[in-house]
């Protein structure tokens, strides 16, 4: 008996260690924890994908993305940082944090009804190349820009409070909404480009509508000081938008460009590999998520050491994703999509490396935003996305989706450039060390230690 009880007893105090990790709210536990959800929906939207891309084919596929990505991309476009800005000003001043989320709201909604008011206006010159049937979908979906930049700032009020819970669960169920509507059109013979599109589009409205009427619930305050917080959220906001508009573009640009410029069955075939690829981006992007409420904290010195940490960490994981990738890819694209998409490998691969990099410098531009610089930012992304679109331009007529591949890696190295610059002569700082060392390794030992070792009644974890 007392041996089995020496066996059991491990068992039982790494389970307790567990639990005790899962409710601890401290960053690194989120960010761990929101990189476990990030794995999670990679998962499900592979599936999804793969399911949509053997039914539909790369003609279906490419009209699919071409009525989906249109609203996504202008309401991200046109949130003018509101979202950034709500974080840091409510991190800065937590007793107005109600008041700020309130006129972040109205600022959204009046954003995204321009989004709206745009999408529906340029689309039929654009997307000439479609059906009208097609244009015509893709110009219903625009009424869907007010709620997604809604989206946006309620997703950014749950990170400047910390309830990383709410804030994964509901970017874990959008996915799986979609997965089971996409399964329940298979089983009934209903699939096709149009209502795979709204399988993607119909899931997320009733939960967006939900959050933000949680949200309200939970801010119940007299909007007071408006002017000023206005302005508060408005000045960040322009300084940070070249920067959230270059990460809006880096995601859609290129499949928007192609959409005007190649057949649909090419955008289809883009937009498998550009689907594929990100699979290796969920470090940089969960602890993005984490980094900037974070860093905003903390002093200058802390704020870059942690993020040059943070940026060693995630892209060494990222690389090694992206190497595997490569590896597999001559046997994964076929057997998961078909031998259709084999002419997508190319592409591919050079897009595992563009999101690498991407990745990378995404979390080193978060010194500046926790340092309230985020005009540094834009103006240096920026250049990269004046070379990113005449690239494209000319490299996709003549080369294909080769030639977008090369655009985009081209680009990202670029801003890379400009971020590590930026920081060692705009911040005149010494340049912390860009490769993973042994410390950065036995750094994160002993931070998921620390939590398996913490006693319940300790503060710290609550």
């Amino acid at each position: 008996m007392q041996q089995s009880n020496a066996k059991s007893l491990p068992t039982s105090a790494v389970w307790s260690s567990l639990k005790r990790f899962t409710k601890s709210k401290n960053n690194s536990s989120a960010a761990v924890k929101t990189m476990m959800v990030s794995v999670l929906i990679l998962l499900v939207n592979m599936l999804t994908g793969v399911l949509t891309a053997r039914y539909l084919g790369p003609s279906g596929r490419g009209e699919q993305t071409a009525m989906v990505n249109w609203s996504q991309f202008l309401a991200f476009s046109m949130s003018f940082g509101i979202p950034s800005a709500l974080i840091y000003n409510a991190k800065k001043n937590p007793d107005e944090a109600g008041v700020l989320y309130r006129v972040a709201l109205l600022i959204g909604l009046g954003f995204g009804i321009i989004a709206m008011t745009v999408g529906i206006f340029v689309l039929p010159y654009w997307l000439d190349s479609f059906s009208s049937e097609v244009v015509l979908f893709a110009q219903v979906s625009m009424i869907l820009c007010p709620l997604i930049v809604v989206s946006q700032i309620n997703n950014a009020a749950f990170q400047f409070r910390g309830d990383y819970k709410t804030f994964n669960w509901q970017r874990y169920l959008v996915p799986l909404l979609t997965l089971a509507v996409i399964g329940i059109l298979i089983l009934t013979g209903s699939m096709n480009p149009y209502t795979t599109a709204l399988a993607y589009l119909i899931p997320s409205v009733p939960l967006f509508i939900w959050m933000t009427l949680l949200l309200l619930r939970t801010y119940k305050v007299k909007m007071r000081n408006t002017y000023r917080n206005f302005k508060r959220l408005f000045t960040y906001g322009l300084g940070s938008y070249g920067n959230d508009l270059l990460g809006q573009f880096s995601t859609y640009i290129d499949q928007i460009i192609i959409a005007g410029l190649l057949r649909p069955a090419d955008l289809g075939l883009y937009a498998v590999a550009v689907s594929l690829s990100r699979m290796v981006n969920f470090f940089s992007n969960s602890i993005t998520v984490v980094l900037f409420p974070k860093a905003s904290e903390l002093s200058k010195d802390e704020a870059i050491s942690l993020t040059f940490k943070a940026f060693r960490i995630s892209t060494t994981c990222t690389l090694l994703g992206a190497l595997f990738l490569m590896l597999a890819a001559p046997f994964v694209i076929p057997l998961l999509y078909g031998k259709d998409f084999n002419t997508a490998l190319t592409v591919f691969r050079l897009l595992l490396l563009e999101v690498t990099i991407s990745g990378g410098t995404l979390i080193l531009a978060q010194t500046f935003m926790a340092l309230g610089k985020p005009k540094f930012v834009s103006i240096l992304q920026g250049v990269g996305l004046i070379l990113v679109i005449p690239l494209l331009f000319l490299l996709v007529p003549k080369f294909g989706l080769f030639g977008a591949g090369v655009a985009m890696l081209s680009s990202a190295m670029l801003r890379f450039l400009f971020i590590i610059l930026n920081i060692r002569y705009n911040l005149k700082v010494k340049l912390p060390r860009l490769l993973i060392s042994r410390e950065d390794i036995q750094w994160m030992k002993t931070t998921m230690n620390s939590y398996i070792r913490k006693k319940p009644a300790d503060p710290a974890v609550k």
